[in-house]
């Protein structure tokens, strides 16, 4: 199955959801950077990678340069989170992101609270499961395991 990118959502609000989980951290991890690449997550969100890096330190230098120094979201964070998800609004494309955003967490092998914070909103936003996600992240794997074996 090829990954379809929404004709109603704009690549850079698909964009900026990821760069605001990734706003989270004081510098850009490497891990987190390999895996956008190894799951072709900039063709599957629609915009280069240069491009979703620029929106990245938007993102960490701007609405969100703050977020690395606290625990906890504030009323404010909350409302620049809410705003950028309510700009999402394809089911597909909101799905899509929750699986990117789950395996971002889990490239560096450890969640931080702001990012579970910043996941648990997007999910509750959306009306996703945790379970939901797992699902399709498995789907996935197996639709690119599919056309890798239907390759050789």
């Amino acid at each position: 199955m090829e990954a379809r990118v929404s004709t109603i959502d704009s690549p850079a609000a698909n964009a900026s959801v990821l760069a605001m989980l990734m706003a989270t951290h004081a510098e850009l991890e490497s891990s987190e950077v390999r895996m956008l690449d190894d799951v072709d997550a900039f063709r599957e969100i629609g915009i280069s990678r240069s491009e979703f890096f620029r929106v990245v330190d938007y993102y960490r230098l701007g609405p969100c340069h703050a977020l690395p120094s606290r625990m906890w979201l504030t009323v404010e964070d909350g409302n620049v989170i809410s705003s950028v998800l309510d700009k999402v609004h394809d089911p597909d494309s909101r799905l899509r992101l929750c699986r990117l955003a789950q395996l971002v967490m889990l490239a560096d092998g450890h969640i931080t609270e702001l990012e579970r914070q910043i996941y648990d909103r997007m999910l509750l936003r959306w009306g996703y499961t945790r379970s939901t996600v797992v699902e399709a992240i498995l789907a996935r794997q197996s639709d690119r395991n599919g056309r890798r074996n239907a390759a050789h």
